[in-house]
């Protein structure tokens, strides 16, 4: 993994924790991810190709007002291509975020077309929390403590 240097930010300390748990999650081994503080934004590369796209490695993306996305890269130094958000939740448990993969990877169409938008500082607080329990960042027993079960729900368009 990869993380932007010198950042003490605890919001930026939680987004590397729960992302690091993430890749566990997903098997991933070796610099798979980066982690952007401004604006707060990583990048994911994950093993495999989708059907139909065979010479396009496949990345997922999350930032703090859309979550998750599944997205194919160009090779050409171009905008990645968002193939589908994950919605629901932008912090989700990493199973959940494996399970979204997994499906992306099978060429099924898993989560939504619209990206969600949900609100910022809610995320960030939930990112500060993760700061604090790194162990727990994303998981189920996680989800005791001091954030709430709910997911956080997308604004209103």
């Amino acid at each position: 993994m990869e993380w932007e240097l010198g950042s003490v930010d605890p919001v930026v300390r939680g987004l590397r924790n729960y992302v690091r748990n993430v890749v566990e999650t997903l098997g991933l081994t070796g610099d798979s991810s980066f982690v952007q503080s401004e604006p707060l934004s990583l990048y994911l590369a994950v093993d495999g190709h989708l059907p139909g796209y065979p010479n396009r490695d496949v990345a997922l993306l999350w930032d703090e007002e859309r979550g998750w996305a599944g997205a194919l890269e160009t090779g050409c130094g171009e905008d990645l291509i968002v193939v589908s958000y994950l919605g629901g939740d932008p912090l989700p448990q990493p199973e959940v975020v494996a399970t979204y993969t997994a499906a992306l990877l099978r060429g099924e169409a898993p989560g939504r077309s619209e990206p969600p938008a949900f609100p910022g500082a809610e995320v960030r607080r939930g990112l500060r929390w993760m700061a604090r329990m790194p162990d727990l960042a994303g998981s189920s027993a996680g989800r005791r403590g001091d954030l709430p079960n709910a997911p956080v729900p997308a604004r209103a368009s």
